[in-house]
């Protein structure tokens, strides 16, 4: 049986590298997908994953640039820490506030997020204004859609 699963893709397209997300989302649309797996792209509008999150989904798989100090282009598959899916003590819920981490801990407080989230990262270059991936980055596309497409069982 395979798990019901949702791709988001992340991003500012106004900041070159910060749309690796969102680009990876509308890219895997010409490669099509198996039925049991639907993407989304948010963008910066972290509330829009919380409210697809309530059509239930087992499974979801983040896209974003991450920066971990790798060269530009290095893509990173790793499951988020508790800390980024969960609110501290301390916190406040801000629905108005929702990058992916805000937006996978209001969905988890709310009861819609699943149990299996993987992040699919991609070490940005730039993510000064500009419309367009630099060229590392915009190479680590195509391998992040083929990773997807393994993880999801559509090779």
């Amino acid at each position: 049986m395979t798990m019901r699963t949702l791709i988001v893709g992340f991003g500012n397209v106004l900041l070159s590298d910060d749309g690796f997300g969102v680009e990876v989302v509308k890219r895997l649309a010409d490669y099509g997908l198996p039925a049991h797996v639907e993407t989304i792209e948010v963008g910066i509008g972290g509330m829009d994953l919380v409210l697809k999150l309530m059509d239930g989904f087992e499974a979801m798989i983040v896209v974003d640039a991450v920066s971990r100090g790798q060269p530009p282009g290095t893509l990173y598959c790793f499951p988020p820490d508790a800390a980024d899916i969960r609110f501290g003590a301390d916190e406040q819920i801000d629905p108005h506030f929702a990058e992916p981490t805000r937006s996978m801990k209001l969905a988890g407080v709310l009861g819609y997020l699943p149990e299996n989230v993987t992040v699919v990262g991609c070490e940005p270059e730039s993510c000064e204004l500009g419309m367009s991936l630099t060229h590392a980055v915009d190479a680590a596309v195509d391998r992040a859609i083929e990773t997807i497409r393994e993880m999801v069982g559509y090779e």
